[in-house]
C-alpha cells in the first residue's frame, strides 16, 4: 500500500476496477483534468460522492434561482410599487393643502381634489380625487383642517388574477392653516 492513499483516499480516489497496487504508486500531476496511465487503464479522480452527477449544476442554478431570486425581484417591484404610492399620496397631500392655505374661494376645497388628482396621475396612482382626498376639522372648520389623502396599491400580477387587488393601503396627513375667506 502506498504511503499516499490516506491522501488519496480523502480527496475522493475510488480506484478503477483492474488497477494493481503498484499503479497507485505512480506520479498524478496535480490538476482538475489530471489523469495518469497504469498499464491501459486511466485512474480517476472525484470528489467523494459525486460520481454520476454530471450537469447537475445547470439544474441546481435554475432551481435555485426559481426559488430565491425571483421571489426577491418580486419584493423589490412591490416595493417600488409601494414607495411610488405613498410618494404619490405625499406629494398629493402637500398639493391640496397648498392650494387650501391660497385661495380663500368657495372653490378651493374643488381646486384642491384637482391638485391631488394631478399629483396622484402623476406616479400612475388610479384613484379618484372625490375619494381619496378628505378634510377633517381640528377644532373649528374656520382656521386649521387636516387633508387627509389615501390610495391602495394593487400588488403586480395578482391584481389581474383578482387575489392581490389595492392590497396596500397609503396615507398621508397634512394640517393647514385656511386662507381668509373671500366674501
Amino acid at each position: 500500500m502506498s504511503a499516499l492513499y490516506p491522501l488519496r483516499r480523502a480527496a475522493g480516489y475510488r480506484g478503477v476496477p483492474g488497477i494493481r497496487a503498484s499503479c497507485l504508486s505512480q506520479s498524478v500531476q496535480p490538476g482538475p483534468r489530471s489523469v495518469s496511465r497504469c498499464g491501459s487503464q486511466p485512474l480517476s479522480w472525484s470528489p467523494a460522492g459525486t460520481a454520476g452527477e454530471g450537469g447537475s449544476a445547470s439544474v441546481e442554478f435554475i432551481g435555485w434561482t426559481a426559488v430565491i431570486v425571483l421571489p426577491l425581484v418580486y419584493l423589490l417591484v412591490v416595493l417600488a410599487q409601494v414607495q411610488a404610492a405613498s410618494f404619490a399620496v405625499v406629494s398629493a397631500a402637500d398639493a391640496a393643502s397648498r392650494v387650501l392655505e391660497v385661495d380663500g374661494s368657495s372653490q378651493a376645497v374643488g381646486r384642491a381634489r384637482v391638485a391631488a388628482g394631478l399629483a396622484l396621475s402623476d406616479q400612475g396612482i388610479d384613484a379618484d380625487p372625490a375619494t381619496a382626498l378628505s378634510l377633517s376639522c381640528v377644532s373649528d372648520c374656520s382656521e386649521r383642517v387636516v387633508v387627509t389623502v389615501e390610495a391602495r396599491v394593487p400588488l403586480p400580477g395578482l391584481a389581474t388574477v383578482g387575489l392581490g387587488h389595492e392590497a396596500v393601503a397609503v396615507e398621508a396627513r397634512r394640517s393647514v392653516s385656511l386662507a381668509d375667506q373671500e366674501e
